[in-house]
């Protein structure tokens, strides 16, 4: 098993680190240079991406090895995944190597290893150290320069590797968190293989949804809560990058929905896990999650409401103008956000919560704990649905801030079914989920419309003369956006109440308003 986090650093700090302190202190023996070159092989149809492997012969000081390594897991940096390596006599794999390992059926087809190629390079010079802790725990830190090469396209590496090698896992984070107050540095989410595999697509990166989760339902629920909050920080670390470089505004909308549903995770479990310990991740989350909200909303604001109504007025030149100063607010808060993201708090933020997770949840006593994991879920979807229940009693004669607060309970009562789907039957949680999400759509554009009203004073506050007919017509759509959506809402809401909570036996009675 590969342990090992992953740190990203501009070449001259990359070259600082050797030198900083805090890494002399622990530094064992003396450091070793050596270059390195790999070459990654795979077939044109990628199986070896698909099943999650990935397979490499290395040149490494005058030896040849051949490693295998499975796709694992990776979060706030760290990555843990199984890996096996073996001594070779030359630069030709060994196939009768790979065909005794577990995962051995898939190279003892003839007709894979014929079509095995090389599709990517690294070469990088490594500086390798040892490092010993004072609880015992000894861990290789290497520091890599080069650059992963597909063809003619390359991508730079920069960065250090802190593997363990024995002992606490929380000591590569404490390093990490200490390193970040002298080194400017980031989290490596990808490994050299999957930014390997990057450079040979020819379609541009997509955003990333979240990923269905896999729960065992024997597990305990400390081992779930742990499950969820690698599975709800992958999925930012797949939209981080992608939201950096502007590519796309889909990447702000993933970053910022695997945020809340980090904290939707934090809300579920609080009876069971130390508050006093977590608080503090708590708080950060929502003050940097503010941020992408802010330029989230005038995303949706500049793309879908301005563009609409520009296309309906577009000989209207005080659109036009109005559409304009607009766009120029949401770069501005875009530019923001993305500040934001390319913290140090951020940075610091991952390491924490990954400390704490490395640390493992010490859940306090608790009646929960007596239950299954099943049951346990079942349990907090009860709990969620009935605080549903409650927020659409009288549906039509709520205002925005009830409409709101509806819309929370709806999007909670979701990301709980989505985090638990796994431990109930596909058939029975599918339309539930389904219909619960198209509630939430209508509660969305509720929301867009409300949305609208709070932006308007920034813009006129801007303008140089504001104009107030392109306020009205603003308003005016708002209102009439309003009204379509509360009768799709009265439907949406129906509809959903007619669904079977999936966490019930089907033969017991539910009561349902």
């Amino acid at each position: 098993m590969e342990t090992e986090l992953k740190l990203l650093l501009a070449p001259r700090d990359l070259r600082r680190l050797r030198r900083d302190p805090r890494i002399k202190a622990l530094q064992q023996g003396r450091a070793s240079t050596r270059r390195v070159r790999s070459i990654y092989y795979d077939t044109s149809e990628r199986a070896l991406l698909r099943a999650g492997l990935a397979l490499r012969l290395r040149s490494d000081g005058g030896r040849w090895l051949q490693t295998l390594k499975t796709e694992g897991q990776a979060a706030a940096g760290l990555h843990v995944r199984e890996e096996w390596e073996w001594p070779l006599a030359g630069e030709a794999l060994d196939f009768g190597l790979l065909a005794a390992m577990p995962e051995g059926k898939l190279f003892r087809a003839p007709s894979l290893r014929a079509k095995l190629a090389p599709v990517f390079a690294t070469e990088f010079e490594r500086i390798r150290l040892r490092l010993g802790f004072a609880d015992g725990s000894l861990a290789e830190l290497c520091l890599d320069s080069g650059e992963i090469r597909c063809g003619r396209r390359a991508s730079a590496i920069s960065e250090a590797e802190i593997e363990l090698i024995s002992g606490s896992r929380v000591r590569l984070f404490e390093l990490a968190l200490e390193l970040l107050e002298h080194v400017p540095l980031r989290l490596g989410w990808a490994s050299k293989a999957e930014r390997g595999y990057a450079l040979t697509r020819k379609e541009p990166a997509c955003p990333d949804k979240a990923a269905q989760l896999e729960l065992d339902e024997r597990g305990s629920v400390a081992a779930a809560f742990t499950t969820i909050m690698h599975s709800c920080m992958a999925h930012v670390q797949a939209n981080e990058t992608g939201f950096l470089a502007g590519k796309d505004p889909e990447y702000l909308h993933q970053v910022r929905v695997a945020l809340r549903r980090l904290r939707a995770c934090f809300s579920l479990f609080k009876s069971v896990i130390p508050q006093a310990a977590f608080a503090p991740v708590m708080v950060q989350l929502k003050e940097q999650g503010a941020a992408l909200g802010r330029a989230r909303d005038w995303d949706v604001f500049v793309h879908e409401t301005l563009r609409a109504l520009r296309e309906q007025r577009a000989d209207e030149s005080a659109v036009i103008a109005f559409e304009r100063r607009c766009a120029r607010l949401g770069r501005a808060h875009l530019r923001a956000a993305q500040g934001v993201v390319a913290s140090p708090a951020w940075q610091r933020l991952w390491l924490e919560l990954g400390r704490l997770l490395a640390e493992g949840v010490s859940m306090p006593e608790h009646a929960a704990f007596s239950l299954p994991l099943e049951g346990f879920a079942a349990n907090l979807l009860q709990q969620r649905e009935a605080t549903l229940q409650k927020r659409g009693q009288r549906l039509q004669e709520l205002d925005a801030a009830g409409r709101h607060r509806l819309r929370i309970a709806a999007k909670k009562l979701r990301y709980a079914a989505e985090f638990f789907a796994a431990l109930f039957p596909k058939r029975r949680v599918r339309p539930y989920v389904q219909s619960l999400a198209g509630m939430q759509e209508v509660l969305g554009r509720l929301n867009d419309a409300a949305t609208l009203l709070r932006l308007l004073p920034e813009v006129a506050a801007g303008a140089r003369a504001p104009d107030a007919r392109v306020s009205g017509m603003i308003q005016g759509w708002s209102a009439a956006s309003t009204h379509l959506q509360l009768d799709a809402l009265g439907r949406a809401r129906d509809h959903w109440q007619r669904q079977k909570p999936f966490w019930k036996s089907p033969h017991a009675n539910s009561e349902r308003g």
